[in-house]
């Protein structure tokens, strides 16, 4: 079975409806993999505080979160976050199923750099392996 590099990236990141890779951009020279994902357009949201359905909103300017690895390309998630309106709460920014709300690195990557700061000698030697720099990502 032949699957395209956006339904691959998607099975690996373990997306599922409504979102869905659209692009994967693929920087060779910077060592570098862009996966940009989207709200399938119409698709019902549900309220991050109360669960309830509520229609969309808007969407929110484009964000990325950095993710582990592929192979040694430093791999970005890209999306522009989608927004509800929920009669209880307002307009509100939906949950995004690989990222803490406000974070700027996916679960994944979080939990995988907490177990290397555990397993190496120093935080800067861990930085270098999770190959960051402290102004920012």
């Amino acid at each position: 079975m032949h699957q395209t590099l956006e339904a691959h990236y998607g099975a690996l990141l373990g997306l599922q409806s409504p979102w869905r890779v659209t692009a994967v951009d693929l920087d060779l020279e910077g060592q570098r993999v862009a996966i940009a994902v989207e709200w399938v357009a119409g698709a019902p949201a549900t309220c991050p505080q109360c669960g309830q359905p509520c229609p969309l909103y808007d969407h929110r300017e484009e964000r990325q979160w950095r993710h582990l690895d592929t192979m040694q390309f430093e791999t970005i998630i890209r999306a522009r976050t989608p927004r509800c309106e929920c009669p209880a709460h307002g307009v509100a920014t939906v949950a995004v199923p690989w990222a803490d709300p406000h974070g700027r690195f996916t679960l994944l990557f979080e939990v995988f750099a907490a177990r290397l700061l555990q397993a190496c000698a120093s935080v800067e030697a861990a930085r270098k392996l999770l190959r960051l720099d402290w102004r920012g990502g």
